[in-house]
């Protein structure tokens, strides 16, 4: 019996999908026994994160925070969210570590040391370790804020 061209075809295709399979699992498996190679993703949507709680570092008012990946023990950097609502803050705190705030909605007036400044949508403040940090929302809008910052050593 003869092969067709369409035969032979479809078995060099196999015969490819087998090596680039092999190859996979080998790189696979590589990946998995170098400690430098970190090949793992998690996804997370806000309602698996959200919890309503009053203002931290002694705040005022009601926020909802959005702890993002804590399950990751290995993170180097942690990634989150809050909502400050009407008349909310997160109370003034000394920074262990440097941190990132971004306005994503709302209005609100960060306090850094002793310099206060009005924030809105859009804006990024970077603050060293060390400074004396806190944030109040204002308006009638939810500030929501993305909070960023290296894991505790």
């Amino acid at each position: 019996m003869s092969t067709t061209s369409s035969q032979r075809g479809r078995g060099r295709l196999l015969a490819v999908a087998a090596v680039g399979l092999a190859v996979s699992a080998a790189i696979a498996m590589a990946a998995e026994q170098s400690r430098h190679v970190r090949n793992r993703f998690w996804i997370k949507t806000d309602t698996q994160t959200s919890t309503v709680e009053p203002g931290p570092h002694e705040g005022t008012g009601k926020t909802t925070a959005y702890r993002y990946f804590d399950e990751v023990k290995d993170a180097r950097v942690i990634f989150r969210k809050r909502a400050l609502h009407k008349g909310a803050s997160i109370g003034m705190h000394v920074l262990e570590h440097d941190e990132v705030y971004y306005v994503v909605s709302g209005r609100g007036e960060v306090t850094v040391d002793d310099t206060k400044r009005a924030v809105e949508p859009d804006t990024a403040i970077f603050m060293h370790e060390g400074a004396d940090v806190g944030i109040r929302q204002v308006g009638d809008a939810d500030l929501v804020v993305i909070v960023s910052y290296p894991p505790a050593d």
